[in-house]
């Protein structure tokens, strides 16, 4: 099996990128939402889940990875 595109990746507009992310963003923020509204212990799991992810974030370094860790850092203090 192949992990190479079977056609050539057509360049993604930065428009059409921030609006993923955009949507990625709120979708999260909505999940997490309504997690965390089911009882004490989910607000505690997700909030753990969060935190080590933004820490794996922060392992793997780069910026990318970087910019995901802080943005999940943030979400974490949203939802605090």
């Amino acid at each position: 099996m192949s992990l190479q595109p079977s056609r050539p990746l057509e360049p993604v507009s930065p428009v059409t990128l921030e609006v993923n992310v955009r949507a990625a963003l709120a979708l999260s923020r909505a999940t997490a939402l309504a997690v965390i509204s089911l009882s004490p212990k989910a607000h505690r799991a997700m909030m753990d889940a969060l935190g080590v992810e933004a820490a794996m974030q922060d392992a793997q370094g780069g910026l990318v990875s970087e910019m995901v860790a802080t943005v999940l850092r943030g979400h974490l203090d949203q939802l605090k």
